[in-house]
């Protein structure tokens, strides 16, 4: 049986996606592979912060479309 969100207390302060796990495979979890999760889910967390953070130009983006049906560059 999956843990209860609910009684995961202070848990409450963790990334979304720690949540979701913990709910879904925290009894199968000892107290090593939560800490890796949690800690996981918390830098994937900042690292997705970090490239929100960058401001992207026009130069950014492709010069040309790749289509996959003809192989083709437009």
């Amino acid at each position: 049986m999956p843990a209860n969100p609910d009684t995961l207390g202070s848990d409450r302060d963790l990334p979304a996606m720690a949540i979701a796990a913990l709910a879904r495979f925290g009894d199968r979890l000892d107290g090593d592979q939560r800490e890796v999760l949690i800690k996981t889910a918390i830098q994937l967390g900042q690292a997705a912060e970090d490239l929100r953070a960058w401001e992207l130009s026009n130069g950014d983006e492709p010069d040309t479309n790749f289509s996959a049906l003809t192989g083709q560059d437009s």
